[in-house]
């Protein structure tokens, strides 16, 4: 067998098991409940005022 055979064949049968994957799962559908989301933090606002930002750091 020469090259492009064989990475046609694995290339078939990669298709093969993604197809079947995607048709089991279609058919069984989720399994469990779909849990609550849990909701981002908050976000709280932080003031810099008392940051040194003059850029002379270890002076």
């Amino acid at each position: 067998m020469n090259t492009p055979i064989k990475v046609g064949s694995y290339l078939a049968g990669l298709v093969a098991v993604f197809a079947a994957a995607v048709g089991i799962g279609s058919a069984v559908g989720p399994l469990g409940p779909a849990g609550d989301q849990p909701s981002p933090p908050a976000q709280t606002h932080i003031s810099h005022t008392g940051m040194d930002t003059g850029g002379d750091a270890g002076s």
